[in-house]
């Protein structure tokens, strides 16, 4: 349910859906005893979520690339993968060191 200011805040848009994912989203939303504007607003919530987190790894890659091409620092995939098994016991082990 959002809260007030959210719901002062509210813009209208208008979202076609075929025939079948309409039924399908009424279906559901008599199930579970709500609105399909409810789903379709937790929906649309999730797949927001979910992307904003891709894109955040995306840049944090690109930047790991960027750092990695301006100082040479890496770690090796046998320091990742020892790194790796030795967290499966321990889970406070310390990542290895960069270097050059």
């Amino acid at each position: 349910m959002p809260s007030t200011l959210e719901t002062q805040n509210v813009v209208p848009v208008n979202l076609q859906l075929n025939a079948s994912s309409s039924a399908r989203l009424n279906t559901l939303a008599i199930a579970k005893n709500c609105s399909s504007h409810e789903l379709m607003n937790e929906a649309i919530e999730r797949y927001l979520h979910v992307e904003e987190r891709q894109q955040e790894i995306l840049k944090s890659l690109d930047d790991s690339v960027a750092h990695f091409e301006a100082t040479g620092q890496h770690i090796t995939l046998d320091e990742l993968m020892g790194w790796s098994d030795a967290v499966k016991l321990d889970r406070t082990t310390q990542p290895p060191t960069c270097h050059r």
